[in-house]
This record gives structure tokens, C-alpha cells and sequence, in this order.
């Protein structure tokens, strides 16, 4: 058995920062080291509006982190969430061969990237690149075209951008509270690894993130995120009634659609899972499941040992999120590293005998 990793995941919120040291086990169960959490000044609706306010929230919860660890926390791995997230479907195709040959990974790879190639703004840069599907020749939806026989092989990828400005607001934040930032990750991904299992992921799934100033909706199929939308609205913008508010039908209309689209799929989408302060609201659940017409529950955490109260799996979400994320981007590096040299060493054999 290899040593368990240990990564730091900071949640960046609008009301408040939340930080885990996480030990994370070959088979992806996660034991909390150490956790941290304050309130969060100079940020709106995911943006930092005063750098030094955030950083001093920053800096104030990590030193606490790290009075209570053995160790400096670093593999931070920080989340990123506001309006000027987007994500956009492309498709990539690359030739293989006029006659056809078998798929190799290089091909794979090639194809991923070619979905990825989409025309940007200067000031826009790619957080995630997510693949939905492939597709040779004229036979769409294959889901591991590795090893079989195509002429033309084609990539259907989900594409998350943000404001290139907003992700250096966010590495400086952290950099000048002391700390290195490792990656940033957007919320809904982070959430959907601890709060939705695996078998949801695949057969389709709505994540609702209800925070003090934003509505996070993430849809998931196939085992990864399928699209997602960020509306503006929060708990500090439902004043005494939310559910009289235009804003908030309107992101629920927006739900509605979202699981008919899901169904239309093929998918009996059990139960809509809701997570953030606000959705903690009296009469929230209730609220819903009136108007979206179907099951809606508390995202509890999953292959999360220790003692985790219901409202750690409300605080504490995105930053164990962030922890189970890095840990499956270091498997997947891994597994790439290692069909890299294998395939090199087949081509070799080939080559020379």
C-alpha cells in the first residue's frame, strides 16, 4: 500500500473561508488532519473586491490550519466560482489513417487537445477540460475508443473558462498570505466528487450550491460534469422571503429544465442534492421539491472517515472536495505518465525488431 497523499484544500467563499488538510488513501477515502475555518472579507459573489481584506482572511485561517497540524499545509488546491465562469461544448476530430488503423493513445490525446482548441479572448483562460464522448468515423458515443479501428476519431469535450484576471487575483491572495497555489479548481467539480457517488455521476445527477451570494447548479452524466450555470442570487439577496423573489424562480425554472433535459436522456435522476449555508434556510427543502416537483436532500459527505457532523458536510464540502479532486488529477497523472513510457517502448519494438 503507498503512503497516503496529503493535500490542503481552501474553499474561497463569499461569506466565509473554509480549509482542510486531508490524507487521501489509494482507494480515495479521505481522513481529515486538520480543519479551519473564518469569515470571509473582501469577497463578492466569488470575486476579490480588496486584495488585502481577503488576504488577511486568508492568512488567518491557514495559520490556524497550520497551528493544528504537524506540518506547513501546502498542496493547496483552491476553488474558483463566480459569474465569469463558463463552460462551452466543442468537438475535435483528428485523422488516423486513410484505411484505418488501431487507436493509440497519442490519437486519444490529439483528439482532446484538437476539442480543446477554441477560440478565446485574451482574458479568458481554461480551468478544466472535460471529456464527454468520442465518436470514429460515423459511430458516435464511444466511451474508451482505445485499441479499435478507425479512420477519423472524434472528441466531444466540455470546456470550463475564467477570467484569466480572476484566477491571478486568486494565486496572489494566496501567495501573499505565504502559501503556493497548486491548482485552481472550479466548486461544482470539487462538490460533485464528495457529495454525489459515483454511480449518480453516471447515471445522471442535479447539485445545487446555495451560498450567500451565488446559485451554483451542476449537472452530471456519464461520470463527469455535463454543463453547469452560476446565477448571481444568494441568502444576503432573499432578504425576509425567498421564495417570493423573481430571481430565485427564475433559477428554479432553470432546474426544472435541467432534470426534464436529464430524463429525456434516460436518466431517473433519484433526487436533487442541495449544499451551502443557504440551502440550510427553514422550509428550503420543502420549497423546492414543491416546485421542481421531485426529491430533494442534503448533500451528505462520502468516503469521508472521522467525525463529520451534518454541518461540516455543509462547511467543509468544497474544501474536502478539493482534496478528493487532487488526489484523482494525481492518479490520472499517473496513469498518463505510465502509458507514455509503454507506449514509447512499444514503438521502440516495433522500430527495431
Amino acid at each position: 500500500m503507498k503512503k497516503p497523499i496529503t493535500v490542503t484544500g481552501l474553499d474561497i467563499g463569499s461569506s466565509k473561508i473554509a480549509a482542510v488538510v486531508a490524507r487521501v488513501d489509494d482507494d480515495g477515502s479521505i481522513s481529515i488532519a486538520a480543519r479551519a475555518t473564518g469569515e470571509a472579507c473582501g469577497v463578492a459573489r466569488g470575486m476579490l473586491i480588496d486584495l488585502n481584506d481577503s488576504i488577511d482572511s486568508v492568512s488567518k485561517v491557514l495559520a490556524k490550519l497550520s497551528s493544528s497540524c504537524a506540518d506547513k499545509p501546502g498542496e493547496i488546491y483552491v476553488n474558483i466560482s463566480a459569474k465569469d465562469v463558463k463552460g462551452a461544448r466543442s468537438i475535435g476530430m483528428v485523422p488516423i489513417s486513410l484505411r484505418g488503423r488501431e487507436i493509440a493513445r497519442p490519437d486519444i490525446e490529439n483528439s482532446v487537445n484538437a476539442a480543446s482548441t477554441i477560440h478565446l479572448p485574451f482574458d479568458r483562460e481554461i480551468i478544466h477540460k472535460i471529456v464527454h464522448s468520442f465518436s470514429i468515423d460515423d459511430q458516435p458515443w464511444i466511451k474508451n475508443p482505445l485499441g479499435l479501428y478507425a479512420s477519423r476519431l472524434a472528441c466531444q469535450a466540455y470546456v470550463i473558462t475564467a477570467n484569466v484576471n480572476h484566477i491571478q487575483s486568486i494565486c496572489k491572495c494566496v501567495n501573499d498570505a505565504g502559501y503556493d497555489v497548486k491548482d485552481v479548481v472550479f466548486t461544482g467539480i470539487a462538490n460533485g466528487t464528495v457529495l454525489i457517488d459515483k454511480e449518480a455521476r453516471e447515471s445522471g445527477a442535479v447539485l445545487i450550491d446555495m451560498g450567500n451570494s451565488l446559485t451554483e447548479v451542476s449537472v452530471f452524466l456519464g461520470g463527469t460534469l455535463d454543463s453547469f450555470n452560476i446565477a448571481g442570487f444568494g441568502s444576503r439577496d432573499a432578504g425576509d422571503d425567498f421564495r417570493s423573489k423573481p430571481r430565485f424562480n427564475d433559477i428554479i425554472s432553470g432546474i426544472v429544465a435541467s432534470i426534464q433535459d436529464l430524463k429525456a436522456k434516460g436518466s431517473k435522476v433519484p433526487s436533487v442534492i442541495l449544499t451551502g449555508g443557504f440551502a440550510l434556510a427553514d422550509g428550503m427543502i420543502e420549497f423546492l421539491e414543491e416546485r421542481l416537483s421531485h426529491p430533494v436532500k442534503m448533500g451528505a459527505l462520502r468516503g469521508v472517515r472521522g467525525d463529520i457532523s451534518g454541518l461540516d458536510s455543509v462547511r467543509l464540502a468544497t474544501a474536502i472536495g478539493l482534496s478528493k479532486y487532487a488526489h484523482e488529477k494525481r492518479l490520472s497523472s499517473h496513469r498518463s505518465a505510465a502509458n507514455r513510457i509503454h507506449t514509447k517502448v512499444v514503438e521502440l519494438f516495433n522500430n527495431y525488431f
